[in-house]
């Protein structure tokens, strides 16, 4: 018979270190260069549509706001958008996806961090540390830390 503890002590620190891993990426992010990106254009997706699912709800759409800028480095143009990072954000509502694209209207420009090795992989906003995941990281360490005690008992 396996040893419970021991498996979930295993499977909360691979959880950790997969949730440091992005913490380490994060910070590694807030030392990308910084180049001034113009908004060329702006896109609203609409993610799936409504399932009727007999033992659930329905599930609600999903809209998903992309930006795409231009900026250029060492002379070159490069072309990207806000879902090369972080991934470009979703919301329920149609509205709050267009309230959101309204703030960056083509022509706009704005400072964007870019990976110095591939250039149309950029960052917009703050690249701040993402206190999220280091209390995911550090729960998860917690829970392992807590199975293995109870697995060497």
């Amino acid at each position: 018979m396996p040893d419970i503890p021991l498996l979930i002590a295993i499977a909360a620190l691979a959880g950790a270190a997969f949730s440091a891993r992005s913490v380490w990426q994060r910070r590694c992010v807030s030392r990308w260069p910084v180049a001034t990106a113009t908004v060329i254009d702006t896109e609203l997706v609409e993610l799936g549509s409504p399932v009727k699912n007999r033992e659930g709800p329905d599930q609600e759409r999903r809209y998903l706001a992309r930006v795409h800028v231009v900026f250029r480095v060492d002379g070159r143009e490069i072309t990207s958008d806000n879902g090369r990072f972080d991934g470009a954000p979703t919301f329920t509502a149609r509205g709050a996806a267009e309230a959101y694209l309204a703030d960056y209207p083509p022509g706009l420009t704005l400072s964007i961090r870019h990976d110095p090795e591939a250039p149309s992989r950029t960052q917009f906003g703050s690249a701040g540390i993402p206190t999220r995941l280091i209390g995911l990281t550090l729960f998860l360490l917690g829970v392992a830390g807590f199975a293995l005690f109870l697995s060497l008992r």
